[in-house]
């Protein structure tokens, strides 16, 4: 009961950051700088109250995880500035008056310090019995609640769009998944001390490296998973060495994390399109009753001289700068001149530009029903 408690708190304070504060009319500066880090003290508040929690790791082992957090946060900083050689420096957007200063240092400690407290609590009450799934459901929470709300509604699931899951969505993952095997094993410091060094890097740091979005991808995805698999390859050493049977089965949990990681990877890679068949997410109801809004359509490149009157495609719309996913109702004009009459089926009329071949996507393989609901009413209930 408690921990659904704390859930639904992070989830009332994510949604206030993201639907209340922006719309009262307040500073944006006291929204930011004041409100914000107040609404992470009551998380702060809130999980000193909770009952006690005991890291997975043996107490004398605290401060060897907490140098394996501070040596993975120092390396991908190392491999930041490394990357900065080649494609550039630039001065940070952050201000470094001492107000400004003082200001980061208030808003990003106090949502770090509730975010790692409440992480701890939540990891370290459940993951001693459902190591697997606690670790999974930690890992998105707050790698959900760490990306601005507009950002996921606004997400559409093409390949346009892998520059920025790539470069922060991506890392984000890694490193929360870091992060909770972390406070598994010794708690909020030891968590606090990867996220702080990393978030010091860059709010403190007055120069920033260029690094281009692949780069910022491969470096912050890739040392927490290296990070990973070194943490736990250390405590599966140390624990099959007790005499606690519990532990000793807990020390073979490693393959459990990389495959958290490489599912993970996956699911965010296939959303963005890098494997041949990526998603539709379908916004409206223009394909009704075979398609339904909040569905979630597969599609797949297509030769188009292999597309067929009646089949599904996917093309892209210059003028109003969308995609579409309509069927095909005729196909005009001699190749290479070839043009393609979409409609979709719960319209009264053809869509009102013939599709060139160069605009078309790919063709409909197979629908997933639903799983797309949760955006489409939020974008919904944002525009009104």
């Amino acid at each position: 009961m408690i921990g659904f408690l704390l859930v639904g708190l992070l989830a009332a304070i994510y949604l206030i950051i993201n639907l209340v504060l922006p719309h009262i009319g307040l500073n944006p500066q006291i929204a930011t700088y004041l409100i914000q880090p107040l609404l992470w003290g009551t998380v702060i508040a809130a999980v000193k109250f909770m009952p006690g929690y005991r890291p997975l790791g043996k107490s004398s082992k605290k401060s060897v995880f907490i140098q394996f957090a501070l040596g993975m946060a120092a390396i991908q900083i190392f491999l930041y500035i490394i990357g900065g050689l080649f494609s550039g420096f630039g001065k940070s957007p952050s201000s470094f008056t001492a107000l400004g200063i003082s200001e980061n240092i208030f808003y990003v400690g106090m949502m770090l310090i509730g975010m790692e407290l409440s992480r701890a609590w939540l990891v370290t009450q459940f993951g001693k019995k459902n190591t697997f799934l606690t670790i999974l459901f930690a890992t998105l929470l707050f790698t959900l609640i760490s990306i601005p709300l507009g950002q996921l509604t606004g997400f559409q699931l093409r390949i346009t769009s892998s520059n920025q899951v790539i470069s922060s969505w991506l890392p984000l993952l890694a490193e929360n998944l870091a992060a909770s095997l972390l406070v598994l094993m010794a708690g909020a410091e030891a968590s606090l001390a990867f996220r702080g060094l990393l978030a010091a890097f860059w709010w403190l740091c007055p120069i920033l490296p260029n690094l281009d979005w692949a780069m910022k991808g491969l470096i912050g995805t890739i040392i927490p998973v290296i990070g990973i698999v070194a943490i736990n390859n250390y405590y599966a050493q140390y624990a099959a060495q007790g005499k606690s049977r519990k532990k000793t089965r807990n020390a073979s949990i490693p393959a459990g994390w990389i495959i958290t990681t490489i599912i993970g990877i996956a699911i965010v890679w296939f959303a963005v399109g890098v494997f041949p068949v990526k998603p539709f997410l379908v916004p409206s109801g223009s394909m009704v009753p075979v398609i339904d809004p909040g569905d979630v359509v597969l599609i797949a490149p297509v030769k188009t001289a292999a597309i067929k009157v009646g089949e599904i495609i996917e093309y892209r719309n210059v003028k109003e700068n969308i995609n579409i996913v309509h069927r095909v109702i005729a196909i005009t004009g001699d190749a290479p001149n070839i043009f393609f009459i979409t409609k979709g089926d719960a319209n009264n009329a053809p869509d009102p530009d013939p599709v060139s071949t160069q605009a078309i996507l790919g063709r409909e393989i197979f629908v997933i029903p639903k799983i797309g609901w949760v955006s489409v009413a939020v974008k919904k209930l944002l525009s009104g």
